[in-house]
């Protein structure tokens, strides 16, 4: 399949969910789906909600979004760690994954304390550069965006940069929450949370975007839980203000 078809394959897809939360189409899409070998695919099997780009077309699957469900994007260069993270909330451990070629999609349940949880519907994207145009389908009514870089790639942090500024300039993503999670603090060599910070330079975005880092570590789990209670607390700052917006107009 080529490059140019399979953008085109996503986008379908992305349109199927928008129809059926906001009931604004009338056309059913196909939906690409992986028939990578099992043999050849760690994730395969044990990830029930896997999806991502091969050379088949299926019918709509049934994982469809949860009305109720935060929608959230993870995005970040490629081999940061961002599907690692995604099924080390899934699944409590730490899963060994192949590059991603198209997305993944879990919903995740995060305690809140007590009795309280909340689920988030994740939407994990691939970070090669031929697939970072794709990242702003996935972005459209997101109600958060986990932003993953390697601190243990200084040398790429530059490149990380551009990409999370070009995102939160995006007229679409304005005020949106931003996560960022500095993977792999478990690495020898892992920058500090206050260097990743720094050179990504966090204080220049702009101040109607809710912002947070946050140090972890896909092998471990560590600092995901506190990320998490961070984004929704988050989310949940950005929506009173829009609803007390609407009230004053």
């Amino acid at each position: 399949m080529r490059s140019g078809d399979s953008c085109v394959l996503l986008c379908k897809l992305y349109g199927v969910c928008e129809l059926l939360l906001k009931i604004r189409e009338s056309n059913i899409v196909a939906i690409a789906v992986n028939s990578a070998n099992p043999a050849t695919n760690p994730l395969q099997g044990s990830a029930p909600n896997l999806w991502t780009m091969g050379n088949q077309l299926a019918p709509v699957p049934p994982f469809l979004p949860h009305l109720q469900a935060l929608h959230v994007v993870v995005v970040g260069l490629d081999a940061a760690g961002k599907t690692s993270l995604l099924y080390r909330l899934k699944f409590q451990e730490f899963v060994k994954s192949a590059p991603t070629k198209g997305f993944n999609m879990e919903k995740i349940r995060v305690p809140l304390g007590g009795s309280r949880a909340i689920t988030f519907q994740v939407w994990d994207v691939g970070g090669q550069e031929k697939l970072r145009p794709l990242w702003k389908s996935y972005m459209r009514r997101t109600d958060g965006v986990v932003f993953v870089v390697d601190s243990a790639e200084a040398e790429r942090l530059e490149e990380a940069r551009v990409e999370l500024h070009r995102i939160v300039r995006s007229s679409d993503n304005q005020g949106v929450p931003v996560l960022v999670l500095a993977n792999k603090q478990d690495v020898a060599q892992a920058l500090s949370v206050a260097e990743v910070e720094k050179m990504l330079g966090l204080h220049e975005l702009c101040a109607s975007t809710l912002s947070h880092i946050q140090g972890c570590s896909a092998v471990s789990g560590l600092g995901l839980q506190p990320a998490l209670e961070k984004l929704y607390e988050m989310i949940l700052k950005r929506k009173k203000v829009l609803r007390n917006s609407k009230r004053r107009r």
